[in-house]
């Protein structure tokens, strides 16, 4: 039946990593690098912001976090100086207190700390490439993976930016592996449940998780861990205020204009015959690519593919990225381990059109270069140059998701 799983079923298929030299030399050089721009300058601005969470988490609790957001001097226009309401799940409230009570010991900050985290991620993601990718295939393989390992969006966001999404990340790749090693469905839901408490968007990859776990038992199974590794991490803020904490973490949306079709359907705003698109779009965006991305689980289905959830994943990740209305530079690191599957050339362009735009974004918000602090709430960085390098991102982004779809849709014939 079905739900009966052989030993051989459930047994592991991939073999311990092996590390060649110059892939480990190069990681820890990226690491070093990252370490030592998390130690010398302050961050963007979600490092001010997650700085007074924590202070706003400790003065007066989380419940009130989510009710009121910030205050500071810093935060929003003049005379109105206060930030949004917490967004993020419930167990970011638990990483925040950890990070502070690092802070606390080692005299080192909290913006330190968060991004220390990032860099380690980075590292246990690349790991888990090597596990799941031929790399001894052919050196196409272990090139693409010595560029994830010096990534330049990675460093810059890892080291730099001050945010959680390549933790998220490196939870998502656990749960790939997980599944596609044939271990048990639960510990993958656990995985999953953990990306999902860092933020929600891997709720996207669900969908395709669960296609990818053969028999009904097992799907029950990965379902039933998400939901209960996600409740877990939410406790007791969840259980004090469920309507204000959910409304917060799943009604955010970016803000949407500086990327992609939104910046297309801004520029429209000058034509009479598009006027009204923007606006349309902005409101209606989300729904749309996110309806795309659900569908793109179940179509196309790939016939005869090594790591087929793997590819699938990045293709969703990637047509996400490449729809969404709403933008922040951060998520450039939700595609960086995808690519790789890709081979050199599309690894290489995403990596030096993400890296050249983020270094234009970080020194016109830090008003100079080398940066400290690139504070767009003070000084936007949404520049014509900028906004263009950003265009070139995206244009790059559908290209490579263009792409996966032509790769999903091959025949076993063609994908041999």
């Amino acid at each position: 039946m079905e739900d009966r799983e052989s030993a051989e079923d459930l047994a592991p298929r991939t073999e311990a990593p092996t590390v060649p030299r110059h892939l480990a030399i190069l990681a820890s050089a990226a690491f070093v690098l990252k370490i030592a721009i998390a130690l010398s300058t302050y961050g963007s601005t979600d490092a001010l912001i997650y700085e007074a969470d924590l202070v706003k988490i400790r003065r007066d609790g989380a419940v009130a976090l989510y009710r009121e957001g910030i205050i500071t001097e810093w935060c929003g226009q003049a005379g109105q100086r206060s930030c949004p309401p917490f967004i993020h799940p419930p167990f970011i409230i638990h990483a925040l207190q950890g990070w502070g009570a690092l802070a606390d010991v080692s005299g080192l900050p909290l913006r330190f700390w968060l991004r220390f985290t990032c860099a380690v991620a980075d590292v246990g993601s690349l790991v888990l490439l090597l596990r799941m990718l031929p790399r001894s295939r052919d050196w196409q393989t272990r090139t693409a993976l010595a560029l994830f390992a010096i990534s330049p969006i990675s460093i810059l966001i890892s080291g730099f930016h001050a945010n959680t999404d390549p933790v998220l990340i490196f939870f998502v790749l656990v749960a790939i592996y997980l599944i596609e090693s044939r271990r048990p469905a639960w510990l993958a839901g656990v995985a999953l449940g953990m990306a999902m408490s860092v933020k929600m968007v891997p709720v996207l990859l669900l969908p395709a998780a669960l296609l990818a776990v053969p028999g009904a038992r097992r799907r029950i199974d990965l379902l039933a861990s998400v939901g209960a590794t996600v409740a877990a991490g939410s406790l007791p803020v969840l259980v004090a205020a469920p309507e204000v904490v959910i409304r917060s973490v799943t009604g955010y949306g970016s803000q949407p204009g500086p990327w992609g079709v939104s910046l297309l359907a801004l520029a429209s705003l000058h034509s009479s015959h598009l006027a009204g698109f923007h606006d349309l779009y902005a409101r209606y965006g989300k729904i749309l690519s996110v309806g795309l991305v659900l569908a793109a689980s179940w179509w196309p289905r790939p016939s005869s593919l090594p790591r087929p959830l793997l590819m699938r994943s990045g293709l969703l990740m990637f047509l996400f990225l490449s729809l969404t209305p709403g933008f922040g530079v951060q998520y450039l690191a939700w595609l960086v381990p995808w690519v790789v599957a890709r081979g050199i050339w599309p690894t290489l362009s995403y990596y030096l059109a993400g890296g050249v735009f983020l270094c234009a974004y970080y020194t016109r918000a830090a008003g100079e270069f080398p940066w400290d602090l690139a504070n767009t709430l003070e000084r936007p960085a949404w520049t014509p140059a900028v906004v263009a390098l950003g265009l070139i991102c995206w244009v790059v982004v559908c290209a490579i998701t263009h792409g996966y779809v032509r790769t999903l849709r091959a025949t076993p014939a063609e994908v041999r």
